[in-house]
């Protein structure tokens, strides 16, 4: 449990739900981790999500990097995973 809620209340929405068709891009910073110590860091929980969703059959591409929770990261993350989920688009 955490202050925000119940915690990963969405990996359990998604393990208890039939699939639906989604993909998924997912990253998360190696320092993301909870300041408490519960095990409710961004790291640990997106680690257990996507476990839950490749169990589950979705495509799931999942990445690491050395940084945090910032806007530093963010920056090159979302452009990425739009090339991932979005693909490249040929130019006529």
């Amino acid at each position: 449990f955490n202050r925000w809620g119940e915690g990963e209340w969405l990996t359990r929405e998604y393990a208890a739900r039939d699939r639906l068709p989604l993909r998924f891009f997912m990253t998360a910073g190696l320092l993301e981790h909870s300041l408490t110590g519960d095990g409710g860091g961004i790291l640990e929980t997106n680690r257990h999500l996507r476990t839950v969703l490749r169990a589950k059959g979705y495509p799931v591409h999942y990445q690491e990097f050395a940084g945090g929770h910032d806007y530093y990261a963010w920056r090159g993350e979302l452009a990425q995973g739009l090339i991932v989920l979005l693909g490249e688009r040929a130019t006529p």
